[in-house]
């Protein structure tokens, strides 16, 4: 657990030879970001904007960036968006000497019918396992069935896994790992998050029980921090003022080695880390004029937001709203405020753990997500802990703190359904995941040698401690489908379409496409 030495000392304590070393060191360049409008709105459209689309499950996250597609066939293709691999069923009480049979279903029925353009759509898969309890004690078994997902997933939505034990749903709890365990991409050695392209960035991410075993531990908890807050409301601009872009700065210093800051629905600012100077600034909300198209309940809706700066550590010196005219982030062209230009600020002392649950409940609301409010809120504390912006000096991605830009909703990660079930001395059980998986494919504007071919792929026993004594995988309904590559040893045309999988054989793909027409 996170508590107030262990956060307190990391950002406030510094070693004296240090502080010898620092005083003796000619000082760096002085470094001023100014980050307008139109580069943070860019950047927020990506996350904040696409956001609601993405939480609803109505636009599936699309990857910026990612390999060539169509290569490496010897392991399948590395697709540019990948959709990760179905995993195997493990446990992580009980499972002892339990023994265990799989069988995977690829069901094609109807596959690609409705829309054969649409990339993100999946392939249902029934992952079946048959655990037989060899001893003769009952057991009492916690499973863990891990999945890969976003937190845009909804459960009752088809990409959510249903599990079922001896054909009854079952009330599964849902988990996921930490941040610090996704790094498996990594962006100028800072921690940066990316979404896995390949089964085996998957294999970096569980083979060493880190990261399952984080998903289990309890989310960071803040609560014995001090924070102080400073709650920018109602802002207001004059009709008479002279301002064609009016805008409110929050100004302060502060010593960088000694206080962290974070910020709330700020459009731009600036941090001259030298002088230890920063201004956060947002748009102030102008009534419509007579006559125009502007809807009313719009400018009410932009008056009524809230802007926050966070603070923990040594307090800010100098903290002061300052009201512009022209929206420029180092502009001098004041307005008199409480004249001009004005807003109701409060000041006010609490706890970083309620600071950021303010801020997280204003944000995420209403967003639909796989995850409720809790989980959701704990990998957000989880991924500012990890990112450096509380801990460490952050890398200049998140150096302004912007909690919106916080990206951690919107990437793929591996989620787990745990479930209890109780096996009878001698006798087996019968537990099944079914879903709808993602395939994984190259983006059809780009003339790969995969347009239009769909991967779908499997792991053995990555993540998994069961004793699995066969496994196996079934097509079915494969009339109007063809493959284009795999390492499963179907032949569809010839009736094979059972086959037994070596478990030596860690990885194995199926990759297809509606069949060409003769």
């Amino acid at each position: 657990m996170m508590t107030r030495e262990t956060l307190y000392d990391a950002i406030t304590e510094v070693k004296d030879e240090l502080i010898i070393e620092a005083r003796e060191t000619k000082p760096a360049k002085s470094r001023v970001r100014w980050l307008k409008f139109g580069s943070i709105a860019a950047a927020a459209a990506l996350v904040v904007g696409l956001g609601a689309g993405v939480f609803s499950g109505k636009i599936p996250w699309l990857p910026i960036g990612g390999s060539a597609g169509g290569s490496g066939h010897n392991e399948g293709s590395t697709f540019m968006s990948y959709a990760g691999p179905v995993f195997p069923l493990t446990t992580v009480e009980g499972g002892e000497g339990l023994t265990a049979e799989r069988e995977i279903t690829y069901d094609f029925q109807g596959w690609m019918a409705g829309d054969p353009d649409h990339p993100y759509y999946g392939l249902p898969v029934t992952d079946s396992y048959t655990l037989t309890n060899p001893t003769g004690e009952d057991r009492d078994v916690t499973l863990l069935y891990p999945f890969v997902g976003g937190f845009y997933m909804r459960e009752g939505y088809d990409r959510y896994p249903v599990l079922t034990v001896d054909g009854e749903e079952v009330d599964a709890g849902l988990l996921t790992g930490k941040y610090s365990h996704l790094n498996v991409g990594r962006s100028g050695g800072l921690p940066s998050m990316n979404n896995p392209e390949s089964w085996t960035e998957y294999r970096t991410l569980l083979s060493d029980g880190r990261y399952q075993a984080s998903a289990l531990e309890d989310w960071p908890d803040l609560s014995d921090i001090p924070a102080t807050v400073y709650e920018i409301t109602n802002p207001w601009v004059a009709e008479d003022a002279e301002a064609e872009h009016p805008n409110i700065h929050a100004a302060f210093s502060f010593d960088s080695r000694k206080t962290r800051i974070l910020s709330y629905n700020f459009n731009g600012g600036s941090f001259d880390p030298e002088n230890g100077t920063r201004r956060n600034s947002f748009d102030v909300p102008q009534p419509p004029a007579a006559g125009s198209s502007v809807d009313p309940d719009f400018y009410e809706k932009e008056r009524a937001e809230r802007h926050y700066i966070i603070t923990i550590g040594e307090p800010v010196d100098s903290f002061q709203t300052l009201g512009v005219s022209d929206g420029n982030p180092a502009s001098t062209n004041y307005l008199e405020w409480g004249v001009e230009i004005g807003a109701d600020v409060r000041q006010y002392e609490t706890d970083l753990d309620s600071a950021l649950r303010t801020v997280f409940d204003i944000h995420y609301a209403g967003y639909s997500t796989i995850a409720g409010a809790d989980m959701l809120f704990g990998a957000m504390k989880d991924a500012l802990l990890d990112t450096g912006i509380l801990l460490d000096d952050p890398g200049e991605r998140y150096d302004l703190a912007f909690l919106e830009d916080l990206d951690f909703p919107v990437f793929n990660r591996v989620f787990y359904l745990k479930a209890q079930v109780t096996i009878p001395a001698g006798e087996s059980v019968a537990v099944e995941a079914s879903y709808l998986k993602e395939g994984s494919y190259d983006f059809a504007c780009t003339g790969s040698e995969n347009k239009s071919v769909y991967g779908y792929d499997l792991v053995t026993k990555l993540g998994a401690n069961l004793d699995f004594t066969a496994q196996t995988a079934r097509t079915v309904n494969t009339d109007g489908v063809e493959i284009v590559r795999q390492n499963f040893g179907f032949d569809w045309e010839n009736g094979v379409d059972t086959v037994t999988l070596d478990q030596n054989e860690e990885h194995y793909y199926l990759e297809v496409r509606k069949a060409t027409k003769k």
